[in-house]
């Protein structure tokens, strides 16, 4: 299913991850709108994927070299029968057993200038534990200007993932409507990371040229990121 967590899309966390060197652009005037467009080693490598096991056990898994990562507490997993699409992501689900897995294909890559993954099947995590998605590609950038973001925290509002159901041409603001989605930053490791309920598509949509306004009902502003290890 090509639905995803930009949110980059999906859904504990750890203060570390391997990611690539090269940071985003930085053109970080607090007056204009800042461009943090990722100019990595696999910004133009197209679209790739990777495949991983979901099992009872949770784990964390690695998305294209660390690009994404996954992390899936034990007992976390809904099973493929359990009823998913909107409104049933708070609903109790019957957990993945020992010895029972799920397979899932990641299709990873760049889309807008962030970083974009689809997960596929399409399936739902048990509302009693958190899921997360986390990507370090732009800890170069956050560390570096850390005392820049800390004193104009509205800057940060451009690293927000969002659910995309079609590989980052569209966006969704599902943190609007549950506060649970919103966006994280460590500013002291650099690492952007939000809670995700079920597996389709997100994306880190990076500079994302969106301002609420009258001309442009379909924009809803994501909440801010909040902000951790000042």
């Amino acid at each position: 299913m090509m639905v995803g967590c930009t949110i980059a899309v999906v859904t504990g966390c750890s203060d570390s991850l391997t990611s690539p060197r090269q940071p985003a652009s930085t053109a970080v005037m607090p007056s204009e709108r800042p461009s943090f467009d990722y100019n990595g080693p696999f910004r133009f490598a197209g679209f790739s994927t990777t495949t991983f096991t979901l099992t009872s056990a949770g784990g964390s898994y690695d998305i294209g070299g660390g690009i994404y990562t996954v992390n899936v507490p034990a007992n976390a997993v809904c099973t493929l029968g359990s009823s998913y699409g909107p409104g049933e992501w708070d609903s109790p689900c019957t957990t993945l057993g020992d010895g029972e897995s799920i397979e899932v294909t990641a299709t990873f890559g760049f889309a807008n200038g962030g970083p974009v993954v689809d997960f596929s099947p399409a399936l739902r995590f048990s509302p009693d534990a958190q899921v997360t998605l986390s990507t370090g590609i732009y800890a170069p950038l956050l560390t570096s200007l850390r005392p820049l973001f800390a004193t104009n925290p509205s800057l940060l509002r451009y690293f927000a993932m969002y659910y995309t159901p079609d590989l980052g041409t569209t966006d969704v603001t599902d943190a609007a409507f549950d506060p649970s989605l919103v966006t994280h930053i460590n500013l002291r490791s650099g690492l952007v990371w939000r809670r995700v309920k079920h597996f389709s598509g997100y994306n880190l949509a990076s500079g994302k040229a969106c301002d609420p306004s009258p001309d442009d009902p379909n924009c809803i502003e994501n909440p801010p990121p909040i902000v951790d290890g000042m």
